[in-house]
């Protein structure tokens, strides 16, 4: 089944950094999925976005995040790049709880801000 969401459903971002310390925004939805990261950027007078990841449930999330006994490597903490900071809308986010609780765990060095926002 393909990846489903709506864009006025945002629920919030992520910062990546890269192993030279340029840093870049991954916007946040829910959908047919847990948790759904896009890139997304104008160019050329229009409006684009590349599919950067997704966690399709908690399992799923605690297998990418290197906390399922078996799946050790966490994909989003790599020398490459990482997630730095996360902020997640507890209006539009229903599974706030367990990214947040999730993320704490996976990294060592993580800004976590919750807000809310209608």
């Amino acid at each position: 089944m393909a990846l489903q969401w709506s864009f006025k459903e945002k629920c919030g971002e992520v910062t990546m950094r890269n192993s030279e310390g340029q840093e870049w925004a991954l916007s946040l939805y829910e959908g047919n999925a847990l948790l759904i990261m896009l890139h997304e950027y104008e160019q050329d007078s229009g409006s684009y976005y590349n599919l950067a990841g997704f966690f399709a449930d908690k399992t799923h999330m605690k297998r990418c995040l290197g906390l399922e006994k078996g799946y050790e490597e966490n994909i989003y903490n790599t020398d490459a790049s990482r997630i730095t900071k996360l902020r997640l809308n507890k209006a539009k986010s229903h599974y706030v709880r367990d990214i947040v609780t999730s993320f704490a765990k996976a990294f060592d060095n993580i800004t976590i801000e919750i807000y809310k926002e209608d």
